[in-house]
């Protein structure tokens, strides 16, 4: 089981002290998810997008609380076996 994501694109300073994180995910080898890191130290939001197949069965999710805002080195995702997609994620 392989998990890896990476960030593409990252805008700072988006109304004022906030930023944006863009990067993308891979599952191979039958993986159902893993840990992204977004570089932010404290995720607010994050929304993924499963991407590859015309029709998605089963949307990936977060596995974690926002509550307290997350560790942005450590958001933990869930999606179907070997699924690829997007995440932006907006925090501090």
């Amino acid at each position: 089981m392989a998990f890896t994501s990476a960030v593409i694109k990252k805008y700072r300073g988006v109304l004022g002290k906030y930023h944006v994180t863009i990067g993308t995910f891979t599952n191979t080898l039958g993986s159902i998810g893993g840990d992204i890191n977004t570089g932010l130290s404290k995720a607010h939001f994050v929304k993924l997008f499963q991407g590859g197949a015309a029709v998605v069965l089963d949307e990936p999710v977060v596995n974690m609380s926002f509550a307290t805002p997350a560790d942005g080195s450590a958001i933990t995702i869930v999606t179907t076996a070997d699924a690829d997609g997007y995440f932006i994620a907006f925090g501090i």
